[in-house]
């Protein structure tokens, strides 16, 4: 079969190539390069025509009538052809058609093509001034004045000129080397003539001066060169560079001739922003454009730093010295110049920034003279301007809020800051009273009568940020509370009785939770859920008294309790439920230990609990109302003068209860199955407690009693299930001699019997094909052998259990291996199929 991509044939003629190919890698017969890299693309090529072909092959036509499609296009098409393209495009658009995808050329590795000249230029730019250095260092001493001066024009004026010259015809980075290479030698110029003695004198110029002067004539020339624009390629970038770089060093440099360093900085903001803003308008200058706000931007960081440092000492700045010095009127000039940028570019987002910056800074500079004045000359200082800006904020349009709003939040931190020390002490004084339980909350870190205003303050700036609608609804209800709680905060840092917080936080607490039930939107559920925050917050602040205590647990209690019955907010039920029994409980508990019931606390709770579960049998009640009365029972069993008596009593008077409520709601009738395990549990602790040993004499009768019912009710009811009939009477006279059995010694005379009768059961259940029995029989009786096998499980030599894990990994490996083998082989049969 013909293979066009072959490595042993010439590409071009076909011809067989010599093995091995020839030094000059060129075809003997029609000489053709074979080594070129074209060679490679052509060979490339083949390959794919090798796949077209392959699949040409293999294509089965989908119509009986062949269609013809010349491999060599006629050179003149007949005027036919139009009718006969018709024919031909439903072959070459046909579904079966292969679809040959587009030849993908091989990616090219290597350095562009265009940065090969930007490369070269720069290195040659920096050679030529390197040369241009080296040459000034040298022959400076032995040439004449005369000399220097040729050597000096005559290098500065030919590279300008040849970079111009360049430009103009279209090489751009040509001109830019050469171009950038003159300001070089411009720079080399100035301090030639300055070591002449041309400029300066004969004691020539300081430092600064000869920095003033190389950046005024960088500065000028960039001018000079910036103007020049030869279409089509443009302005040049360098010289644009260099206007702006040039006045900046000599803006650096005045102060030292003139002085006053920060009008001088002040001025040069201004003027970078003027530059900016007209190279903004003529066309190709948009790199003076940038290059002038950056150099703004750093002349307005020196004169703000500048300012800020010849203020010296901020603790003792006051007002009068703050707007009488020059460094007070520096830090407003830098506050106004922050609308500078406006000149340049004036859009809405940048209007709004600027303005937000300028009014920011403005503030910080007014509130500068309080700094050493103490906290609360701090706070009070704060929370003006804070409330200045809000107030703002709910004057200016819609659109333009967050212009006053970020300086009033920035203004309101260190308040905030107060504040937040201020409520850690409160909450701290709270929680560490005196033993007369009288508050003593030492020295606040400010005026605690700042609480409450800030965090006004601060609700205020949030109910600014949200829409109208938001200001008479959800947010207000929800910022009341942060207020109320801030005027209870500030009363514990007063030295006060305790009792005054508690009481004050749970009418905070009931008074919003009250407020809740009004309403039936999301924010009731967060406002209700606030509420019961904040009593149990009274709850922890109450931990020292227990008559305290009551305050906060019975308000808990009432706000679950009408949450669940008249809550009108979706979900108002199932919060009220889950949390109506912990506090009652809690309630309860606390009565209890007022009453002196010590150890048996947890009898009311649980008489308790279960009226409550029996009056609104709902699903979430029921669950937590199980798991307060199990915390109640567990807390108050180590109380107790004799654990297994109160223990006993616990469980009976559980079991007790749950059975009742089953008999109550018909639909809970499961739950006889956990009360009567309880009363079993009691019953197993009080015989422990007795000292009695063998359960069969308590349990066989019960359990003998419950199948005799069971087998009763069975032959009545044809349909009923053995589960519900004989599973209880089954379980009860097998699972204590089993839980015996466990416990003591497993190879007995019980456990011999208890295996007899597994034995039974299993076979009984099998024979009348009941459930029960067999149920019973296999899950005790497999348990029991499990049981009897442990004593020698331990003696088994390891080899043994080592040997069964080799075997099941071996048998393991095995199957998989298998199941792979026979998946391989599905898929080839599958992949022969057509």
């Amino acid at each position: 079969m013909l293979t066009y991509a072959d490595t042993r044939v010439c590409p071009s003629c076909r011809e067989p190539l010599p093995q091995p190919t020839s030094p000059d890698h060129r075809c003997s017969t029609c000489g053709v390069a074979v080594g070129h890299p074209f060679a490679a693309d052509v060979f490339v090529a083949l390959q794919r025509v090798d796949t077209l072909v392959e699949r040409l092959r293999t294509t089965v036509a989908p119509v009986a009538t062949p269609v013809v499609v010349p491999l060599v296009a006629p050179t003149a098409a007949p005027t036919a052809a139009p009718t006969a393209a018709p024919a031909v495009a439903p072959a070459a658009t046909s579904p079966s058609s292969p679809v040959v995808p587009p030849l993908v050329m091989p990616t090219r590795t290597g350095v562009r093509t265009s940065s090969v000249p930007a490369v070269l230029l720069s290195l040659g730019a920096l050679c030529l001034l390197v040369a241009a250095v080296i040459f000034l260092a040298v022959a400076w001493r032995w040439l004449g004045v005369g000399g220097r001066t040729a050597v000096l024009a005559a290098l500065t004026v030919t590279a300008a000129a040849g970079g111009l010259l360049l430009h103009g015809r279209g090489l751009r980075i040509a001109g830019e080397a050469l171009v950038s290479v003159s300001l070089g030698l411009l720079v080399l110029d100035v301090l030639g003539a300055e070591r002449s003695g041309w400029i300066g004198g004969a004691d020539g110029l300081d430092t600064a001066g000869l920095a003033l002067a190389t950046g005024l004539a960088l500065a000028a020339a960039g001018g000079l060169l910036s103007a020049v624009r030869r279409a089509p390629a443009g302005r040049l970038l360098a010289p644009q560079v260099a206007v702006v770089l040039g006045l900046f060093v000599a803006q650096a440099a005045l102060p030292s001739y003139v002085g006053h360093p920060l009008l001088i900085a002040a001025a040069a903001t201004l003027g970078f922003v003027a530059l900016a803003a007209a190279a903004r308008h003529g066309h190709g200058l948009a790199v003076t454009t940038w290059a002038a706000l950056a150099a703004a931007t750093l002349t307005w960081l020196d004169l703000t730093l500048s300012a800020l440092i010849r203020l010296e000492d901020l603790r003792a700045l006051s007002a009068h010295h703050l707007w009488t010095s020059e460094s007070g009127i520096a830090l407003l000039v830098a506050a106004l110049l922050l609308l500078a940028p406006l000149a340049v570019r004036r859009d809405a987002a940048l209007v709004q920034v600027c303005v937000t910056a300028a009014a920011t800074m403005t503030s910080g500079v007014v509130a500068l003279p309080v700094l050493d004045n103490g906290t609360t000359a701090i706070g009070v200082a704060s929370l003006a301007l804070g409330v200045l800006w809000t107030l703002t904020a709910y004057a200016v349009p819609r659109g333009w809020v967050a212009v006053p709003a970020v300086p009033a939040a920035l203004a309101l931190c260190p308040v905030v800051l107060i504040a937040v020390g201020l409520g850690g002490q409160a909450l701290e004084s709270a929680l560490t009273p005196t033993d007369a339980l009288h508050l003593d909350p030492g020295d606040p870190v400010g005026s605690p009568a700042l609480l409450v205003p800030a965090v006004v303050a601060v609700v205020a700036l949030l109910l600014a940020l949200v829409p109208q609608a938001a200001r008479q609804g959800t947010v207000v209800r929800l910022a009341l509370g942060a207020g109320l709680l801030a005027g209870v905060a500030t009363l514990a840092l007063h030295p006060v009785p305790l009792w005054t917080v508690v009481v004050a936080l749970a009418a905070v607490a009931a008074a919003y939770g009250a407020e809740a039930l009004r309403h039936d939107d999301s924010a009731a559920v967060a406002q209700t859920l606030a509420a019961g925050g904040l009593l149990l917050a009274g709850l922890l602040v109450a931990a020292p008294s227990t008559e305290l205590q009551l305050v906060p647990l019975a308000l808990l209690t009432a706000l679950a309790g009408s949450v669940l019955a008249v809550g009108r907010f979706a979900s108002a039920a199932e919060l009220g439920g889950l949390a109506l029994p912990p506090a009652l409980a809690g309630l309860t508990w606390v009565l209890g230990d007022l009453a002196g019931l010590d150890g048996y606390r947890a009898v009311p709770v649980l008489v308790v609990l279960a009226a409550v579960a029996m009056a609104v049998p709902r699903l979430e009640l029921e669950t937590t109302t199980g798991l307060a009365g199990a915390v109640a029972v567990v807390t108050a069993i180590p109380l107790a003068s004799d654990e297994t008596v109160s223990l006993a009593l616990h469980l009976t008077l559980a079991g007790a209860l749950v059975v009742v409520h089953s008999l109550v709601h018909p639909s809970r009738r499961p739950l006889a199955w956990a009360g009567t395990a309880l009363l079993v549990l009691a019953t197993w602790v009080r015989l422990v407690d007795l000292g009695v040993h063998a359960p069969e004499p308590y349990t066989m009768p019960t359990a003998m009693l419950l199948v005799a019912f069971g087998l009763h009710r069975m032959r009545r009811d044809r349909d009923a299930s053995t589960a519900l009939a004989l599973l209880p009477g089954l379980a009860l006279a097998t699972v204590p001699s089993f839980l015996q059995v466990l416990a003591t010694d497993p190879v007995s005379t019980r456990a011999a019997l208890l295996g007899v009768g597994c034995l039974l059961l299993v076979v009984g259940g099998a024979q009348l094909r009941w459930s029960a029995p067999l149920l019973v029989g296999a899950v005790v009786g497999g348990l029991l052998v499990l049981v009897e096998l442990a004593p020698y499980a331990v003696q088994t030599p390891q080899w043994v259990v080592i040997g069964l894990a080799g075997t099941t990994l071996v048998a393991v490996g095995i199957t998989w291996e298998r199941r792979v083998l026979e998946l391989q082989r599905a898929a080839h049969y599958v992949g022969r199929l057509r």
